[in-house]
């Protein structure tokens, strides 16, 4: 009798548990790169300590705990900001797509919208018209393909159609941001359709700071961004027509 053949799974299947160790993983290099860059000016100012003497090395006493004090506080300041990227799938994981977080700060919602690190979302045409919903792992690959396109709609404070400027502003405001833009892009006229491409791309990027990181705000603003970057692709393939 043959003994009994148990599957072993590796891993966590769940792809936010996933992200969440690796996202540490690359917090903690980060903030050991940083300490450590930030401790090598104290190492040549105690070494200058040794090697002079006089009101440059009273002077050196000073700077070498100012130094050491701005090490701790920029590397807090840096930790407390990058942990709340990796909170960020939990508080929002009801509205993702299925394989809709990468390993890198990407998530995909169920509406097919595209968010990178909190500032830059985006959205995809489907090759059967509407809008794609990709995975994670294919945003890299779409976001190439960007380069054989180029943009036909921008959208600015003061410069684009008023009524996505007006829309824009108001999603800018609700992310408590300080600027915004959206960008809309098509393929090149000159190029031959292809179908490993996708027929349009919507863009919208916001600036302004860790805030924008807030999950509550990118939770209420996700339908709203969703259909704005849908009407912009509207407009612009209709001017382009």
């Amino acid at each position: 009798m043959r003994p009994a053949i148990r599957a072993v799974v590796v891993g966590s299947p769940d792809p936010i548990d996933e992200f969440e160790r690796t996202f540490t993983k690359r917090i903690r290099f980060f903030i050991g790169t940083l300490v450590g860059g930030s401790l090598f000016p104290v190492g040549v100012l105690a070494y200058l300590f040794v090697a002079f003497s006089g009101t440059l090395r009273a002077v050196i006493l000073v700077f070498i705990p100012i130094e050491l004090v701005w090490t701790v506080v920029i590397a807090r300041w840096f930790g407390r900001r990058l942990k709340r990227v990796r909170a960020l799938p939990r508080a929002i994981r009801r509205r993702l797509a299925p394989s809709g977080v990468g390993k890198r700060p990407t998530f995909v919602f169920d509406n097919g919208l595209v968010v990178t690190s909190g500032f830059q979302y985006r959205m995809f045409g489907s090759l059967t018209g509407g809008t794609l919903i990709p995975t994670s792992e294919e945003v890299s690959g779409l976001e190439r393909g960007m380069m054989r396109m180029r943009p036909v709609l921008r959208i600015f404070r003061n410069h684009g159609p008023e009524s996505l400027r007006v829309r824009l502003n108001s999603i800018q405001k609700a992310l408590n941001a300080r600027f915004s833009s959206l960008l809309v892009f098509l393929p090149r006229p000159s190029s031959a359709p292809d179908a490993r491409h996708v027929p349009w791309v919507a863009s919208a990027s916001f600036s302004g700071g860790f805030s924008l990181l807030d999950p509550d705000r990118i939770l209420q603003q996700i339908d709203s961004l969703a259909s704005l970057l849908e009407d912009a692709v509207t407009m612009a393939r209709d001017n382009r027509a």
